[in-house]
């Protein structure tokens, strides 16, 4: 006896339409916001520095929405750095709150709001392209204060509340450098970045202070050491240097900043040596942030040194900061995330070691460019170096951060 088709059996065309539309925010890639930020962010990370080491070697001939020089500044600092900053703290919020993360269709948006502005700045020189650029730029600052201020806020998760005025200065930062570069105001935009440079070496004194001693200890099965006097003076130390050295340009001031600079770095290298430097050569994801957290201090020591004299070039030592000490924890701190997040196991094997060198080495090379008879080869060969360290963590990651977790939870 034949039955009829149950109506519920049937896919209808609009429904299958309806499923389409709803399967990309419903991937893997938008269960929480390392996943998009980092992978994206990542992605950047080659194609802008591809770009701008054929552009000063002279292989391509680009107009780039502002000069080549800011481009770069700007898509490394307001562009790959914020990505990956505001991807970790999302995340970070909702550990701190248990309250769940943004997700889905709104971090597919705000992660579609951060690629159209990458792309519309790199042909900004057609006027329309700029507008969108500055309103997809700003609208995306706006939606990652918002949704981790909303986490902190509803949590009252009070320890954490010091995130939010930091995101909001660089947003700030970001504003005033897109508008004096639009407004031909050339070197105070640079002085911007250069901020922003400092602004995430106080993001990563907080985070680095936090999760490095706690990484370190849980590896390797020793007690965590705790520094609540120097943790205690380290933030308002670095936000006065900060505030100085950002100020400073505009108004003469009676302190240098350089000297907060050199206070600051040494506190770090005191902090660093409490944290058993050396028992953790056998774990990669140990030493490369603690290699990241070295040059953060030395690079703030020999800061304070070139602001204070002419010994070295400022914009020089400025691509420790930025390669060694930044790029180098962010790149450390994706691989541990994106394993930990995902369920899969707290271990990376050699060739992902040797892309935490890599970058490590690439800010050395780059410091020391204006030293040799031949800068630019040092510059092409810091590039190679970064390019090479990002295109092993894309070729590892990308299925960690575009596949399910391995244990199978959301997430």
């Amino acid at each position: 006896m034949s039955q009829r088709p149950s109506l519920i059996n049937i896919h209808w065309p609009e429904q299958a339409e309806a499923g389409k539309r709803k399967a990309l925010s419903s991937y893997p890639l938008f269960a929480l916001a390392f996943r998009p930020f980092f992978l994206a962010g990542a992605c950047w990370a080659f194609v802008a520095i591809s770009i701008w080491a054929l552009w000063f070697s002279g292989l391509i001939s680009f107009q780039f929405g502002f000069p080549a020089a800011l481009w770069h500044a700007h898509e490394m600092l307001f562009g790959f750095g914020a990505a990956v900053a505001v991807g970790f703290l999302l995340t970070a919020a909702q550990n701190w709150t248990g309250l769940p993360s943004l997700s889905g269709k709104p971090l597919l948006l705000l992660t579609g709001l951060w690629l159209t502005a990458r792309f519309s700045l790199l042909f900004a020189q057609y006027t329309p392209l700029l507008w969108l650029f500055i309103t997809a730029q700003l609208l995306w600052w706006t939606g990652a204060i918002y949704s981790l201020a909303s986490l902190l806020i509803r949590a009252k998760s009070k320890n954490n509340y010091l995130f939010i005025p930091l995101l909001s200065v660089m947003a700030l930062l970001n504003t005033a450098f897109i508008y004096a570069a639009a407004t031909q105001q050339f070197a105070s935009a640079s002085h911007l970045s250069h901020s922003m440079i400092l602004l995430f070496g106080i993001l990563m004194g907080i985070v680095g202070g936090r999760v490095i001693p706690f990484f370190t200890a849980r590896a390797l099965g020793l007690q965590q050491i705790k520094t609540p006097l120097l943790d205690k003076w380290l933030l308002p130390l670095s936000v006065f240097g900060t505030a100085l050295f950002i100020t400073g340009f505009f108004v003469q001031l009676p302190l240098k900043a350089g000297w907060l600079m050199l206070l600051v770095g040494a506190l770090h290298l005191v902090r660093l040596s409490f944290w058993t430097p050396w028992k953790i050569w056998a774990a990669p994801l140990l030493w490369s942030l603690q290699l990241a957290y070295l040059a953060l201090a030395l690079g703030l020591i020999l800061l304070g040194i070139s602001d204070l004299t002419q010994l070295l070039v400022f914009k020089d030592v400025l691509h420790l900061l930025s390669i060694s000490a930044m790029a180098g924890m962010i790149l450390a701190m994706m691989a541990r995330v994106s394993l930990g997040h995902t369920g899969r196991v707290l271990l990376v094997g050699k060739t992902i070691s040797l892309a935490f060198a890599l970058l490590l080495l690439a800010g050395p090379v780059r410091m020391v460019a204006s030293l040799a008879g031949f800068p630019l080869v040092f510059w092409q060969v810091s590039a190679v170096l970064w390019l090479c360290a990002f295109a092993i963590f894309l070729w590892f990651y990308w299925p960690v951060l575009t596949q399910p977790r391995a244990d199978g939870r959301p997430g």
